[in-house]
């Protein structure tokens, strides 16, 4: 495994992208201890104490065109969450809980590209995949009430058997065979969280209410039978 560990860095993400642009070679993975600028989703920051969670990013080659380049993040979810015997809130967080019940969040990815031309249309450069998954942690903040850890969901035996080094070779052999994997959408769709639940998402031009019905093989969530590309499930 070809690791770049640092102690404290800005972000993963930005290091990790960085060595991207310089040639860095598919399966790179920069893993550090605290980040300073932690960035998740939309802008959010990332949040995690040294020596509790993991921090990762890894640079993917994996070519194709751009317009499947969504199903990057959504296989490398889904090979997370059947790793972890986790599920899937699209479309990449990793959670637990009941179906029926507010999902509790463990982890999730964050992916960022950069393309070339092509003849029919721009290609897939490589892709950085950051990566925050809780593992140790024990308690959260009050402003994080629907966090957890793999600690906190497992009990006896498997939570002292808990180890972070063997959890991040775990979850990068996971996205490394599952990003560009056949089966990752049936993959994602058995391991998802979301499916057949009553949602609202946030899609930065107004809330959409509905039953999420399915996952497109474009990797849209239907709801109501309506493809939704980008939002944010709420809760």
């Amino acid at each position: 495994m070809n690791v770049v560990r640092v102690d404290t860095v800005e972000s993963t993400q930005t290091l990790a992208k960085d060595l991207a642009a310089g040639g860095a070679p598919h399966g790179l993975v920069v893993r550090a201890e605290r980040q300073t600028r932690g960035r998740g989703r939309l802008s959010r920051s990332w949040e995690s104490e040294p020596g509790e969670g993991l921090l990762f990013s890894i640079v993917l080659r994996p070519g194709g065109a751009l317009r499947d380049a969504p199903l990057l993040t959504l296989g490398a979810a889904a090979g997370l969450a059947e790793a972890l015997d986790t599920k899937v809130k699209w479309p990449n967080d990793l959670v637990v809980g009941d179906p029926g019940a507010g999902p509790r969040k463990l982890g999730g990815l964050l992916g960022e590209l950069e393309t070339d031309p092509g003849e029919e249309g721009p290609t897939v450069r490589h892709v950085v995949l950051g990566v925050g998954l809780n593992v140790l942690q024990r308690s959260f903040p009050p402003h994080l009430p629907f966090a957890t850890s793999l600690w906190r969901e497992r009990a006896g035996p498997r939570r002292a058997e808990l180890d972070r080094d063997e959890v991040f070779e775990c979850a990068v052999a996971a996205i490394l065979r599952w990003h560009d994997h056949p089966e990752r959408l049936g993959l994602w769709r058995r391991r998802a969280h979301t499916l057949g639940e009553r949602v609202t998402l946030n899609t930065g031009q107004g809330a959409i209410t509905g039953v999420a019905t399915g996952l497109a093989d474009d990797g849209a969530l239907l709801v109501d039978g309506r493809a939704v590309y980008v939002g944010e499930i709420a809760g």
